[in-house]
């Protein structure tokens, strides 16, 4: 580092095998040994992997106080906050985040934070926040902006840096919350394959109910701004001229009131002949997800909405399967189009037919891609985005914000 022996650096957020937290804790036992890292994660969520120390530490309700009474035994040089909705269980905890920062700020602890889930004024229309939170649907535009206003003023003003995996998030961090651009940082999401590797077993299992079909794939939780009846839409068509291709949907619920679009999606699927053609799998553990990203040959991801980040397309990417996908940040600002797959207008599944086409048609189109997306791969591995992220905590622990701002110039170049 340079900067002393060794750091202690504590980072808050849920660490699940395969999450984010969990691979950059990877990345750091890779390329920072002699630092120290924690993970204070919540109460009753556990790793035995040598690689992660995580100490349950936080329950819904009181998260700041005791992580607070954590970080005074602790002492940590760093704390790195993995800032999402959801995180501390519902999103309304999410009004007690700026406890939690006034106390890093009361006891002189360096914080960064890494904004995942980012919400703009500019998205909420009224289908926008239905799709996002149905059960929030009926609060004031008024009330959500002056929410957000307070839950991400407090985390990018109180913390010394912000990371953003978009370039696009820290014009609007900028724009809509007046945060200082001088302490924002752009760090692209890591890219790779899952942590846990398919069993044999499991390969063959997959293999079976795949047949000799190829296979499009759609990864992540089923909800109404993923666009799914859109591709639903376009797939019907496809598989009329292209019977040897199967569309599977693999994902379950993430919150019980996306239930009834979940099953909405199994009545279209069963209503209209197609649950030969398309196989809802429910939750996927991460050992079938390896399965599937390598037994499939196109990921299709028609989000109707704009995302913090899509970790479908990162494993995608990571996989070198071509990607089919709406012109959304972030897959706008991920993916070139024709380059690392094709980009379509959102709800538009005319344009998502074609984007199929046109890669079941091209075999030196397809090809091309896959080779395009493994020289991406090769500049996102996480023991690189480790590193990026060591220099920064560097650069917050000098009190050089010049340095952050170079960082971040110097990587807006890589690419």
């Amino acid at each position: 580092m340079g900067l002393q022996s060794s750091l202690k650096i504590a980072i808050i957020g849920r660490a699940p095998i395969g999450s984010y937290t969990s691979k950059l804790v990877k990345g750091f036992s890779k390329t920072s040994a002699d630092d120290h890292v924690i993970v204070y994660g919540a109460i009753r969520e556990k790793r035995t992997e040598q690689y992660i120390t995580l100490v349950e530490t936080w329950t819904q309700g009181r998260f700041p106080f005791q992580i607070f009474r954590r970080l005074c035994r602790d002492k940590p040089d760093v704390v790195h906050i993995q800032h999402e909705f959801g995180m501390f269980g519902k999103p309304v905890t999410m009004s007690m985040m700026p406890i939690l920062y006034m106390m890093l700020k009361f006891l002189r602890i360096k914080t960064v934070s890494t904004i995942h889930t980012t919400i703009f004024p500019d998205a909420l229309s009224n289908d926008a926040m239905g799709d996002l939170l149905p059960i929030a649907s009926w609060i004031p535009k008024t009330f959500v902006e002056f929410g957000l206003h307070v839950v991400y003023g407090s985390a990018c003003r109180l913390s010394d840096a912000v990371i953003v995996h978009q370039r696009s998030h820290k014009t609007k961090l900028t724009h809509y919350y007046k945060i200082n651009a001088a302490k924002i940082e752009f760090i692209p999401h890591g890219v790779g394959q899952t942590e846990v590797i398919a069993t044999p077993e499991s390969l063959s299992r997959w293999r079976s109910t795949i047949g000799n079909k190829k296979a499009v794939l759609y990864f992540g939780y089923l909800s109404p701004r993923k666009g799914i009846d859109y591709l639903i839409d376009a797939f019907e068509e496809f598989s009329k001229k292209n019977p040897e291709w199967i569309l599977i949907l693999a994902g379950g619920i993430s919150k019980e009131f996306y239930r009834p679009y979940f099953d909405h999606i199994q009545d279209t699927v069963s209503l209209r002949g197609l649950s030969h053609d398309v196989l809802m799998t429910g939750f996927v553990p991460e050992g079938d997800a390896d399965a599937l990203y390598r037994l499939c040959h196109i990921v299709i991801l028609p989000y109707t909405q704009v995302v913090g980040n899509a970790s479908a397309c990162n494993l995608a990417i990571g996989y070198r399967k071509p990607i089919i996908a709406t012109n959304l940040s972030p897959f706008s600002e991920e993916i070139e189009d024709g380059r690392h797959g094709v980009l379509c207008q959102p709800q538009n599944s005319q344009q998502i037919l074609g984007a199929m086409e046109k890669l079941c048609c091209d075999p030196e189109l397809y090809m091309k891609i896959c080779a395009n997306l493994e020289r991406l791969e090769a500049s996102r591995d996480w023991q690189s985005l480790a590193n990026k992220s060591l220099r920064l905590y560097d650069a917050v622990l000098t009190g050089r914000s010049d340095r952050i701002l170079s960082l971040t110039l110097r990587d807006s170049t890589l690419g």
